[in-house]
């Protein structure tokens, strides 16, 4: 990545609100951001994009984020993408799901934006991709 261009962030979510908030969110961390609106959307985006970072809702149509997530490790030009997965339900098997296909991290909404944009340049910043 070029130290002059921003860290680019996909951001997969059917709800609009939380897209802006997210949106409003990693901009003020200086990233870049590219949006869409179910899993399906979010694999095609990410093979063409090559974000940075991935981060998926569990509850999407079509195609759910945890489903998009294997899919999204499956795939040799998306593997290595760290991807952050948010949910509204808690459940622990959920969660374990999450870290089971392959996610950096699981936040379960609501959460704190400031959080989230520390643990994302977290990751970001780690050497180990």
């Amino acid at each position: 990545m070029n130290p002059t261009s921003p860290a680019k962030i996909l951001i997969a979510d059917d709800e609009i609100f939380m897209i802006r908030l997210l949106e409003l969110t990693f901009k003020k961390g200086g990233y870049e951001i590219v949006s869409c609106r179910d899993g399906r959307e979010a694999l095609a985006t990410a093979a063409t994009a090559r974000p940075q970072l991935i981060v998926l809702d569990v509850m999407m149509p079509d195609l759910d984020g945890l489903g998009a997530l294997r899919q999204l490790k499956e795939n040799l030009t998306t593997k290595d993408i760290p991807v952050v997965v948010l949910s509204a339900k808690g459940h622990a098997l959920t969660k374990v799901e999450a870290e089971l296909a392959g996610a950096a991290l699981f936040l379960t909404k609501p959460f704190s934006p400031n959080q989230l944009l520390g643990e994302v340049r977290k990751i970001l910043e780690s050497p180990a991709k």
